[in-house]
């Protein structure tokens, strides 16, 4: 512990220790990197800057001026000076290091494109929204032919939304946050924050368009939005038709949301029924994982009181195969699932009304016998399927 501290008021100290004469590194300019970061997040931003510097100046040493790990630290620099509230020299440092990259590295990929995105933001928040413009215009003609339709794009179009307004351009401004918005709608939801607040500024540039119809619509989207997700309202995953093992596994994050929200939700919530068919949908047809359901919690499956919970142990079954990284649930998997199927079962059971095999397993729970009980039925379930094989 102590020289844990000790650490940590050498990482903190004033960093005049960090000599311009010492030796130029790579191993010196990887402390000086983590550093950094600590600094970054202890907000000590004067003493980032000055190991940032002396960071670029030791890569600038070794590798030279067109290298693109030198590049990619210089640009870094600006995240320092604007946090410093020096946007203009932050402006100007990641504007030469952008230019410098194009130049000498490449002219084509998504660092390039993050780099002049990130001078747009530096230059609008000076007002300097025509240089912004130009930026931003080569950031989203660059990250476009990538390919990509993610978050980041959308990203890059609010930019050029923000700066064509700020040009006085609220037309050009509406066309590229649409274009936001939709891509915001399918990577984050439209319940998401992300996308409620950038509804606030598609207002705007409507109000600033003279378009108050469009405006009042927006507003009142938003409004009915923010208002749903407050009512337990998400985004899920649309549905899909899974037709092959290929497809199952491109949508295995996406069952794992569903999963998650249906397992963590009382089934009164609104988007239940729509989680539970995709999680059942992908489960039957996936490869990835082999649910094992025992004569004992097969009969959840004989009524409607006790489907849901039928549900949730091929919910919580199918999540510790993808998270564990096994087709079919050991033992200790197993009692996982099925304390993840009572953690559901009790506050929703005043819902459905009670279900004997899960009262008792609850009782077995309280005496704390579960997992005794548990390794009797795994055993009799694993015997069961030898011998239908």
């Amino acid at each position: 512990m102590k020289r844990i501290l000790i650490y940590l008021l050498l990482c903190l100290s004033p960093l005049s220790v960090w000599s311009q004469d010492a030796p130029a590194t790579q191993e010196e300019a990887d402390k000086l990197d983590s550093l950094v970061i600590k600094l970054m997040n202890y907000k000590r931003y004067d003493d980032a800057l000055t190991a940032k510097l002396r960071e670029v100046d030791i890569l600038k040493q070794l590798r030279g001026e067109k290298d693109s790990l030198y590049l990619c630290n210089k640009a870094f620099l600006g995240k320092i000076y604007y946090r410093l509230g020096k946007a203009e020299e932050a402006a100007k440092v990641t504007t030469e290091a952008a230019e410098q990259y194009g130049e000498y590295v490449s002219n084509k990929d998504e660092n390039y494109a993050f780099f002049l995105d990130n001078a747009s933001l530096y230059w609008a928040s000076i007002e300097e929204f025509s240089k912004a413009k130009e930026l931003s215009r080569r950031s989203l003609t660059v990250y476009e032919q990538l390919g990509k339709q993610d978050f980041d794009l959308a990203n890059i179009l609010i930019h050029m939304a923000e700066n064509c307004d700020g040009n006085g351009q609220p037309q050009e401004a509406i066309k590229y946050d649409l274009l936001a918005l939709n891509l915001l709608k399918k990577t984050t939801g439209e319940h998401s924050d992300n996308y409620i607040e950038e509804l606030s500024y598609l207002q705007r540039y409507y109000e600033h368009a003279g378009d108050t119809n469009n405006a009042k619509k927006t507003k009142e989207h938003a409004e009915r939005l923010a208002k749903e997700k407050d009512q337990g309202y998400v985004d899920l995953p649309e549905p899909v038709e899974f037709k092959t093992a290929e497809i199952c596994r491109e949508h295995n994050d996406d069952a794992l949301t569903c999963i998650a929200y249906y397992l963590t939700h009382m089934l009164s919530a609104p988007n239940m029924n729509q989680a539970a068919q995709y999680v059942i949908n992908w489960s039957v047809a996936s490869e990835d994982v082999n649910i094992v359901i025992g004569e004992k919690l097969s009969k959840l499956a004989l009524s409607q009181e006790s489907m849901p919970y039928f549900t949730a142990f091929i919910a919580a079954s199918s999540y510790y195969c993808l998270t564990e990284n096994v087709k079919q649930l050991d033992e200790p998997l197993f009692v996982k699932a099925v304390t993840a199927l009572l953690q559901f079962y009790e506050p929703n059971r005043k819902q459905t009304g009670k279900v004997e095999l899960l009262e008792d397993y609850l009782n077995q729970q309280e005496k704390g016998k579960l997992e005794k009980q548990l390794h009797k039925d795994f055993l009799a379930d694993q015997k069961l399927q030898q011998e239908k094989q």
